[in-house]
């Protein structure tokens, strides 16, 4: 999620390979399709399942709200890039949403998205997989709640490091505090600070794999208030204190 928001800007092509991956309903200005290598993977988009396996991919529009979950030991490369990189196709699809966004895909288009710099080359293979989403059938989207929700999950991307409160939330984004507790918990499947720890654990898995800083550090730069706090939903979620997941995930 992190590498989605921080490459989101204009005129921009990047790619990406995890293991594994896992992570919470997030959204971002930009496109992304992710491409199985190896396993399976469950892509929530919109609160809608689908399960990507090896050798198919599956795209991602600008602010779709999406998240994955490895179902078998997964390898995927993810490439995302910016509304202008393929400006054609965004004007035809704006405000508009594929009936299926999975598709197969072709290891030698891979390769070349990961390893080449001509941006022509580069365009042509994503030009083909837009061509190819474009018949799977593409219909309105429905704008009713996706909006808001994109709200609520680019203002938590944004500030899940400090302390946010939702009252604070809703004042910001022009809420009320009752509207949006309701709207939360129906939409989101979950209370506010158990959605906001999700953003605060990755982070702090991601440090806890990449980076020799103490536990403490790692408690508070991810957002936690107190390390018993930290503790305690680090536990909760992965079933094992942080230092042990240091000592047996890397």
């Amino acid at each position: 999620m992190l590498f989605e928001v921080k490459h989101s800007n204009n005129n921009h092509y990047a790619t990406v390979v995890i293991d594994n991956i896992l992570c919470v309903p997030h959204c971002h200005t930009s496109y992304e399709i992710l491409f199985v290598i190896e396993g399976r993977i469950v892509a929530n988009i919109d609160g809608r399942e689908h399960i990507v396996s090896k050798g198919e991919c599956v795209v991602i529009l600008p602010m779709q709200i999406h998240s994955y979950c490895t179902v078998d030991n997964s390898k995927a490369e993810i490439s995302i890039f910016s509304n202008d990189y393929i400006f054609d196709f965004y004007n035809e699809t704006k405000d508009k949403e594929f009936e299926n966004p999975v598709l197969s895909y072709n290891l030698s288009d891979v390769e070349v998205l990961k390893k080449s710099n001509d941006r022509f080359e580069i365009k042509s293979i994503l030009y083909k997989y837009c061509s190819s989403l474009m018949k799977s059938g593409i219909k309105k989207a429905d704008k009713s709640n996706n909006d808001l929700s994109a709200k609520i999950v680019l203002y938590i991307q944004k500030n899940f490091k400090n302390n946010i409160s939702l009252k604070q939330m809703a004042n910001e984004i022009g809420y009320s505090y009752n509207y949006l507790s309701s709207y939360f918990k129906t939409q989101f499947g979950c209370g506010y600070a158990e959605y906001v720890n999700k953003f605060r654990l990755e982070e702090a898995v991601r440090m806890l794999k990449r980076t020799d800083k103490s536990i403490t550090q790692i408690a508070f730069e991810s957002g936690f208030t107190s390390i018993r706090n930290f503790n305690d939903v680090f536990k909760k979620e992965f079933g094992i204190s942080p230092l042990l997941y240091r000592k047996t995930k890397i």
